[in-house]
């Protein structure tokens, strides 16, 4: 282990510390400090870890040891000499780094949509490492294949993909564009990640906030990586115990898809949540903690 950040049980305010990687990324990380298994936390692609915030309140409520962090290159993290391009592997590595240097042994990973993937990385790479998982809106393999977003839907996502490849300048001019289309943002945001009838506006608000406060090129990186990744294709089964948490409104990474990853896990417990979108921790919150703290219990984490 590297030297650790020392956080003493008596503490009750969050600590937050940027932690140096071997090549110069300063991460982001907050810690509360508790008891039980470590929780971390790990937010989806363009989004951010206020996503869960009601879920590490709740955590924080119960006096649990909970962690979270701002990706390489994303929030105020910095990028360090990563190689290029970015994919889920090196933030799976990462992880590994930032709890190394908190001297946690072992945790419980919960992930949301591209979390989730780095989460099922994570304990695929380092398997002793990982206790349990909890993977909300997530799928095992590629996303885009799946989502109800269409064909013109699709052309896009792959078009900007490309684009980013060719001329990473015209990959940012586009998503400056765009930003200057917040109603046109608000509204497809509402309809794709949330459910209409429940999205909050500061929830919407703040999605497209952090959105647009993510460098376009490590967006596009990522997304371009996200489409070789399949569960199925690991070279060992993750053996852990994990809830996945699955809305059966969510466009994104619909139930089929699901179900499909519940079936590859072999401790896997789907929970499916009739009025959930890709955001059910934010649409039921209350519902969504009791069952995050249900499957904790289960398992004495």
């Amino acid at each position: 282990m590297t030297q650790a950040l020392k956080f003493e049980k008596s503490q009750t305010a969050e600590a937050a510390a940027p932690i140096l990687l071997r090549d110069g990324a300063k991460i982001q990380t907050w810690v509360h400090p508790g008891n039980g298994t470590p929780l971390v936390f790990l937010h989806g692609l363009g989004s951010s870890t206020s996503h869960w915030k009601y879920q590490l309140a709740h955590a924080q409520s119960m006096k649990r040891l909970t962690i979270h962090l701002d990706y390489r290159g994303h929030g105020i993290s910095t990028l360090g000499d990563a190689l290029r391009p970015l994919t889920i592997t090196t933030l799976s590595h990462d992880l590994r780094e930032v709890l190394d240097q908190l001297s946690i042994e072992t945790s419980v990973i919960l992930g949301q949509s591209m979390g989730g993937t780095i989460a099922l990385q994570f304990a695929h790479d380092h398997p002793n490492r990982c206790a349990g998982l909890v993977i909300q809106g997530a799928a095992g393999r590629n996303p885009y294949a799946t989502m109800s977003i269409g064909d013109s839907g699709r052309a896009a996502i792959k078009m900007m993909i490309g684009l980013n490849k060719i001329s990473p300048k015209w990959a940012r001019m586009m998503n400056k564009a765009a930003s200057h289309a917040p109603l046109v943002m608000r509204e497809l945001i509402r309809r794709n990640r949330f459910n209409p009838a429940l999205a909050r506006n500061e929830e919407i608000e703040n999605y497209i906030q952090h959105f647009f406060a993510t460098n376009p090129n490590l967006f596009y990186e990522l997304a371009e990586d996200l489409q070789d990744f399949d569960i199925s294709k690991m070279d060992h089964l993750i053996n852990v115990p994990a809830l996945i948490i699955a809305g059966a409104l969510d466009k994104m990474v619909p139930l089929d898809e699901c179900k499909w990853l519940a079936k590859r896990l072999p401790q896997a417990e789907l929970e499916i949540i009739a009025h959930g979108s890709h955001c059910p921790q934010m649409d039921d919150p209350t519902y969504v903690n009791q069952r995050i703290h249900r499957f904790l219990e289960t398992y004495h984490f």
